[in-house]
């Protein structure tokens, strides 16, 4: 999806798969159970979404009501619910959630009664749905607050390992990056650090770094001309062979393929 902008907010949901998502400057690779928002007049885009199955909450700040003073009070909400852009991109960031697996659930349950208020339009629904909306506000208020203080903890919280973690494979995809690396960006042992990062993304570091790579190998074969082979290099692999197999396992389809494909489906 090319960058656009919109009239209305909205709360994204990634039930399944990984995208790359560009807002306010900043690139960030989604998995499942990630959640986020975006305000009206803010630009953002999807690049090159594999197997993403996203839910969409729009909404116009005044079907709120009365409650909409409240709810501007709460953490998270403060911000989303301005009438002013983040100041910069640490602002649009820190609206990204993550959701543990027992709360994906419950948050994908939410969703589905408001889709089904909305397309079945019973007695009642229009206040139905204004009850729901600011039930799921307030869902991701608390979210915003949990996480938020989990992150300012100091960095012998894991969740400050996890994300000095994120930062490393972004700087770093293009290298040969190994588990001793993380580990000792961390300082942790590779076993405990693999553990901490498993908890909090569900996946190991490996499987992270092999989906970032991928899905910026996949931006590259949308977005410019370079090689195959260039492509496979500047992502970290160390031979075209191993990022055909790698990819192909990833998108269902090798890497020419998929330049192919994409291109003409523009």
């Amino acid at each position: 999806m090319q960058p656009h902008s919109h009239d209305f907010y909205e709360i994204v949901y990634v039930e399944d798969g990984f995208t790359l998502h560009s807002a306010g400057g900043v690139i960030n690779l989604l998995v499942t159970g990630d959640m986020f928002f975006v305000k009206p007049g803010e630009i953002h885009s999807y690049i090159n979404a594999y197997r993403t199955k996203l839910y969409n909450l729009i909404f116009s700040a005044d079907e709120l009501g009365s409650i909409l003073p409240e709810l501007k009070q709460l953490p998270g909400l403060d911000d989303m619910l301005s009438d002013t852009p983040a100041a910069d991109e640490s602002g649009v960031g820190i609206r990204i959630l993550h959701a543990e697996m027992g709360e994906r659930r419950n948050i994908e349950l939410s969703l589905e009664k408001i889709k089904a208020e909305r397309t079945d339009k019973r007695t009642g629904w229009e206040c139905s749905l204004k009850s729901r909306l600011a039930s799921f506000l307030i869902r991701y208020s608390r979210m915003f607050e949990e996480q938020r203080d989990k992150r300012t903890q100091s960095d012998d919280d894991y969740y400050g390992y996890v994300y000095k973690i994120l930062r490393y494979i972004g700087d770093h995809y293009g290298e040969n990056i190994t588990m001793n690396d993380l580990s000792a960006v961390t300082g942790l042992s590779p076993d405990y650090m693999t553990r901490k990062f498993k908890a909090a993304l569900y996946m190991t570091p490996s499987e992270y770094v092999r989906k970032f790579r991928i899905s910026r190998a996949m931006e590259l074969l949308c977005t410019t001309d370079l090689s195959v082979a260039d492509i496979a290099k500047r992502t970290g692999f160390s031979d075209i062979s191993l990022f055909s197999r790698v990819f192909k396992q990833e998108v269902g389809l090798p890497p020419a393929s998929y330049r192919k494909n994409a291109l003409s489906e523009e």
